[in-house]
């Protein structure tokens, strides 16, 4: 947790500061991460960071925290979206997606780090709070959508959130991960179109989980 003084500052300071470390994080690894090099590139003096954070530790924890806030936003607002019909709203989350990793790729990069060895410690912190997001999303989305009738009743409830969000989760790490992309490449020789690749998910969802037509 972040020191008082720091929910002292202007909004937009605080958020300079995460945005930077959560670069010096992605880019260098927690451990090699440079606190110093966080200040000087926030504009802050270190003395102050040290008044904002106990060590480079709780600055990453609130790096994290703050990457999680902009996860949960997005996820809320679709899941509010108008939008009765839930693979439109699966279509939706895919875009998004893409356009997270386009604009907060640092806090990308920072989840995937999360799911290496050397980062058990905050992965035993994290990983519940962040998965919850997901879970929480598409539990929703499937009993809203079974109850408006768009989605087969005798699904296994718990099976279908798990394979929703891992299909999601591979889909996100490869906008940021080359070794991901490369291996969408390898499996989708047929085109590598993130946009093809979306509708495809959501016509093979229908297929799945869509109530199915009496012939």
């Amino acid at each position: 947790m972040p020191r008082q003084t720091f929910a002292r500052i202007p909004v937009e300071k605080q958020q300079k500061i995460l945005d930077v470390a959560a670069k010096e994080f992605a880019l260098n690894g927690f451990h090699k991460a440079n606190i110093n090099t966080i200040a000087s590139k926030a504009g802050v003096s270190i003395g102050a960071m040290y008044k904002y954070f106990k060590d480079k530790e709780d600055l990453f924890s609130e790096t994290v925290n703050n990457g999680i806030l902009l996860l949960r936003e997005r996820f809320s607002s679709i899941a509010k979206d108008e939008t009765h019909d839930p693979f439109e709203k699966i279509r939706q989350l895919f875009n998004f997606v893409i356009t997270f990793g386009e604009s907060e790729i640092y806090y990308s990069h920072l989840y995937l780090a999360l799911i290496s060895s050397g980062m058990d410690s905050f992965a035993e912190r994290y990983a519940d709070v962040i998965e919850q997001i997901g879970h929480e999303f598409f539990k929703y989305l499937i009993k809203k959508g079974i109850d408006d009738g768009y989605i087969d009743k005798n699904i296994d409830l718990d099976m279908s959130i798990y394979f929703l969000d891992n299909h999601l989760m591979m889909f996100a790490f490869s906008q940021v991960s080359l070794f991901l992309k490369l291996r969408q490449k390898t499996f989708l020789e047929s085109s590598q179109d993130q946009e093809y690749i979306i509708n495809e998910t959501v016509t093979i969802c229908k297929r799945i989980f869509g109530v199915k037509k009496k012939t």
